[in-house]
This record gives C-alpha cells, structure tokens and sequence, in this order.
C-alpha cells in the first residue's frame, strides 16, 4: 500500500512539472516571435509595443477590442506567474545573497513583458485587418 501511494504522489508531481515546462515552453515560443515591422506601425501602436512594463502591456491589451474570428489569447496565468515572479523578487530581496535569485526573476519578468507584447501586437494585427476588411465593404 506504501509503495503504491508513493509511486501515485511521484507520478502526479511528474505530470505537474510537465505541464509547468510545456506551458513554459510555449510562453517562449510566443515570446520569441518577431514584432510586426516598425515602419507600418503608428506612432501610438509603436509606444505601445515598446512598453518595458507588464502592467502597461496587459492593461492596453484589455483596452484593445479583440475584433474578428480569431481566438485572442489573455494573458490570465501569465499575470499569475508575473505575480508570483514579484513575491519572489521581494522574498529574493530581503535574503542576505539576493543577486542570484532577483536577477533570474527579472529576467523571467522581462520575458513575461515580451510575451504580452508579441499577444498585443497581434491582438493589434488582427483589429487592422479586421477593419480595413470592414472599410472595404
């Protein structure tokens, strides 16, 4: 019986970081995307995209519409994990060798910044060629 549970509780945590890498993974991979051309942007959606702040970010992209057939995706568990990158920050800070863990977690919170750029501007992207398919009726 002993043996059994324990086989159970290490299969389950295998599963848990699993999905903590693979929804990882993808959050690089959007995160790695490449901006849409700066020359084709406006002076408002450049400023927009070139935002340092998550906060900033995420907050337009609730203001942005979310026009057209596609699916948008939101940014709800990378708020999350932001969040939880900033109490660890703090935690980091208040330990005696803080260097190593708040560097990891601004970097960690520099990608999450990355990803909601790359989601608004394709949020953005899409609004554009929604309307301009709407102008041309």
């Amino acid at each position: 019986m002993l043996i059994s549970a324990f086989i159970l509780v290490i299969s389950i945590a295998a599963m848990v970081q699993f999905a903590a890498f693979t929804w990882r993974a993808s959050l690089l991979r959007v995160a790695t995307e490449p901006l849409p051309n700066e020359a084709e942007l406006d002076s408002l959606s450049r400023n927009l995209l070139e935002s340092k702040n998550f906060n900033a970010v995420s907050a337009y992209q609730e203001l942005c519409p979310e026009l057209g057939a596609g699916a948008g995706s939101n940014l709800r568990f990378v708020r999350l994990y932001y969040r939880f990158l900033q109490f660890l920050g703090k935690l980091g800070s208040l330990a005696v060798d803080a260097a190593i863990p708040t560097s990891w977690t601004q970097r960690e919170m520099a990608l999450c910044t990355r990803y909601a750029t790359v989601v608004l501007s394709h949020r953005l992207e899409r609004t554009q060629a929604f309307a301009a398919e709407l102008r041309s009726y």
